[in-house]
């Protein structure tokens, strides 16, 4: 195993992200504080207890820095796998470098994480300029937060893959991913939506991940924690299999 091999492809996506990191992770934080000025500020005394005795503003939270920490994560393989196949890297660098397939993917989905990590701590970080919260559970905080950023490393990987150019890759974040994380309880509760509508965020996947950040965070959620951790476990490593035999086959990736 060529381990320094895969630290230094590691590195190299650090550093891609981190270059340009007013891009990066300063419009996150820019973006963060617009949602707490428009959404918290604005809306949040006329919505008033979001359930559990918080505020809309401590509710939006945890819900703004997972928004982040999805977004970012799949922005930066994706991005990344896009730029090389643009650039003609894949055969002549990625692929003919002396690591296996599961190294390759570990290097892009810890490189997603470690961005997606910056992401959420700096959108926390900002966060107390307009509320106060402490962390109820960390190691769920950080654990929830690690998964998400690596579930979305790998989707992003999985669409860089089979995308053929960048109008693909905003397909699938802007027509996919976005409304899906727009509709999964980021900014509400599902006591807030109409009798009829309370259980239809359960069929969308990322809700369950924005509720287990949630809870980690204030130190309550919407849905039952050990089987959701479960669940989001087995579909992260299902989607690192995916990703690894996808590399080995070198389906789009030697064309």
């Amino acid at each position: 195993m060529n381990w320094y091999g895969n630290w230094a492809l590691f590195r190299r996506e650090c550093q891609r992200f981190l270059r340009v990191w007013l891009q990066t992770l300063g419009a996150p934080l820019i973006s963060a504080m617009l949602y707490f000025a428009i959404f918290g500020a604005a809306l949040g005394q006329r919505i008033g207890d979001a359930g559990h005795g918080f505020s809309y503003l401590q509710f939006l939270v945890p819900g703004l820095a997972a928004m982040g920490i999805i977004q970012h994560a799949f922005q930066n393989t994706s991005s990344s796998l896009i730029q090389m196949k643009y650039l003609g890297m894949l055969q002549a660098d990625l692929l003919a470098l002396p690591l296996n397939p599961a190294q390759i993917v570990l290097a892009f989905t810890a490189a997603a994480m470690v961005r997606g990590a910056l992401v959420g701590i700096g959108i926390l970080a900002i966060s107390r300029l307009f509320v106060e919260f402490t962390i109820a559970d960390p190691p769920l905080l950080i654990g929830s937060a690690l998964i998400m950023a690596a579930i979305f490393g790998l989707v992003g990987l999985l669409t860089g893959i089979w995308a053929k150019n960048f109008d693909q890759v905003a397909l699938v974040g802007n027509f996919i991913l976005t409304p899906m994380v727009y509709l999964g309880g980021v900014f509400f509760a599902n006591s807030m939506l109409p009798a009829g509508w309370q259980k239809a965020p359960l069929l969308n996947p990322i809700f369950y991940l924005v509720d287990l950040f949630r809870r980690g965070l204030l130190g309550a959620g919407q849905t039952p924690p050990e089987g959701a951790l479960i669940a989001v476990s087995l579909v992260m490593a299902a989607l690192f299999i995916v990703a690894m035999l996808l590399f080995r086959l070198g389906w789009r990736l030697k064309s």
